[in-house]
């Protein structure tokens, strides 16, 4: 064979073995010899690399310390002693439905568990003999561990919650009457007690901090002639 037939041929195989696409494909055969069993070579294939949009992810599936705080409204049905001398007559009748609301704020220490601090109430009428306007009001003030069973890999996702408490509540009887063209308004407190509650319910976020909650409490006082209640709330919650 003439000497320039195979200077060119040595040339054109080198210029090939050196082009990307053939490189690419010989990279391509020995992986798929590899992946095969056909020949025991290591195989380079470039790592995808990760989005900042998985890595933000990841982070915010990490569970750390952080704050809460939000809101309820409902409807409370007390079970209450109408003979109890906080109110102004013995022919007393109490409404079955008042109306009460909370504000809470906690520390979450992971996405499991948490403790806060709630203030909490409700307002109901009182039906009696007498001409004037007369109401109670029952105040408490809770401390409480919180218990989240997550149903979602992101911090703030669709949630089961469970708060037993303990802290301690007063009644107080309020009596407005008119005397001389004057008003008067008259307010009976009842002896501070003890009592305990336990709450539940699930939390739906709607954005990264914010969610709303649906819960259902139960509460009762210690000693004689305690008040229990039961409420159906709503509210909201905002980590930060």
């Amino acid at each position: 064979m003439p000497k320039h037939i195979l200077t060119i041929i040595l040339t054109a195989i080198a210029l090939c073995w050196t082009s990307p696409s053939f490189a690419q494909e010989v990279n391509r055969d020995r992986c798929r010899a590899e992946t095969e069993g056909d020949a025991k070579v290591k195989c380079d294939r470039p790592q995808p690399r990760q989005s900042k949009s998985r890595k933000a992810e990841k982070s915010d599936q990490k569970s750390g310390l952080g704050g809460y705080a939000g809101i309820t409204l409902g409807a409370f049905f007390p079970d209450v002693d109408e003979s109890r001398g906080i109110f102004r007559e013995n022919n007393t009748e109490l409404d079955d439905v008042a109306g009460g609301s909370s504000l809470f704020a906690g520390i979450k220490f992971n996405r499991n568990l948490a403790a806060e601090i709630e203030l909490s109430g409700f307002v109901g009428e009182v039906d009696s003999d007498l001409d004037e306007d007369e109401n109670y009001t029952l105040g408490a003030i809770f401390l409480s561990p919180r218990f989240a069973l997550p149903l979602g890999d992101k911090r703030n996702s669709l949630a089961l919650y469970l708060s037993p408490g303990l802290g301690v509540s007063q009644l107080t009887s309020t009596v407005k009457d008119e005397i001389d063209d004057f008003d008067r308004t008259t307010t009976i407190e009842d002896d501070t007690r003890f009592t305990w509650q336990i709450k539940g319910g699930v939390s739906v976020p709607v954005s990264k901090k914010f969610s709303v909650l649906g819960q259902v409490r139960y509460a009762s006082q210690t000693g004689d002639d305690a008040i229990d209640y039961l409420a159906t709330e709503v509210g909201v919650n905002f980590d930060f």
